[in-house]
């Protein structure tokens, strides 16, 4: 298991994780955090919006504009774009949305919401949104 191991360090895979002070792991309701208002400068939600009703997707972008920093923090939003046309393929396709909506009880809202809350984004940070397909 040694060898396995020194064979992926020299091959670049990370195999272990160092503490590092800077760095704090939280748990609590993303929707309202104990964050300062205006103090973070970036904020990264990664597959997030779509396990959560359209509402509560909202109240999560919200929070996010409250503790981002004026003029310069950042919203990182990485998330299914269903307009794209892998995404729309497979909504299209029966079987394999089928498939997903049995682990993702909120894929459809969020699918059929997508502009409202697209719209809510932009509109939530004055237009100053720039948004880039990741496929």
């Amino acid at each position: 298991q040694q060898q396995q191991q020194q064979q992926q360090q020299q091959q670049g895979w990370i195999t272990a994780i160092d503490p590092d002070p800077r760095i704090e792991l939280r748990q609590g309701n993303v929707a309202s955090t104990p964050i300062p208002s205006d103090s973070a400068s970036v904020v990264n939600l990664t597959f997030v919006l779509h396990e959560l009703p359209l509402r509560a997707a909202k109240d999560v972008v919200a929070e996010a504009h409250r503790i981002l920093k004026p003029n310069g923090g950042q919203l990182w939003i990485c998330e299914m774009d269903f307009e794209s046309p892998a995404y729309a393929a497979q909504r299209e396709n029966a079987l394999l949305f089928s498939l997903l909506r049995a682990t993702e009880p909120y894929l459809d809202e969020y699918a059929d919401g997508m502009g409202e809350l697209r719209d809510y984004i932009v509109g939530m940070f004055d237009g100053g949104v720039r948004i880039t397909a990741a496929t």
